[in-house]
């Protein structure tokens, strides 16, 4: 499927991170070969973003939204799709959940507001696991191959290297 772009975005994959290690994520795997938008900052609770017209206009140019998932984002992020107009991030090769990619700890058998802060789909904090972020490098490298093939031989070239990286830090932490 071609992409439809401005001008202005001279034929780059449009993508959206709704936090900044996605996005961080997204810079070593595509480089200049994407433009990036980052709806948060470290600062800010994740749990609660308010849907300004300024992420909407950035939403509804995306081809490809990387967020966390696992209802992470579901008080803010379906509202700013809808917002948008922009089906094609809204499920299939335009979404990217990053813990859709590992194997969910922490899944409740029963939700109870009682019981706090509950999350159905499991714990979404998964990239507090530097194992489980080359997991999920290696299936958005996938994706992005997927959405933007004339620039696969990049994206995997830049996956090859963040892994080596990334696991000389792991040695590191570890240590």
């Amino acid at each position: 499927a071609a992409l439809a772009s401005s001008p202005a975005h001279a034929g780059k994959l449009q993508v959206f991170a709704c936090e900044p290690e996605w996005g961080a994520l997204v810079t070593e795997l595509a480089g200049d070969k994407v433009d990036l938008d980052v709806a948060t900052t470290a600062l800010q609770d994740v749990h609660v973003v308010e849907a300004k017209p300024s992420l909407i206009a950035k939403v509804r140019d995306a081809d490809l939204a990387v967020c966390t998932g696992a209802d992470l984002e579901v008080g803010w992020l379906p509202q700013l799709i809808k917002q948008s107009g922009n089906t094609k991030i809204a499920s299939g090769a335009g979404s990217f959940e990053a813990a859709m990619q590992v194997k969910r700890l922490e899944v409740p058998s029963t939700v109870d507001r009682a019981n706090g802060d509950v999350h159905p789909e499991g714990n979404p904090h998964v990239q507090m696991d530097p194992r489980r972020i080359l997991v999920i490098a290696k299936a958005l490298d996938a994706r992005l191959v997927q959405l933007d093939p004339a620039n696969a031989a990049t994206y995997q070239s830049r996956l090859a290297d963040f892994t080596n990286r990334w696991l000389a830090a792991m040695v590191k932490w570890k240590a």
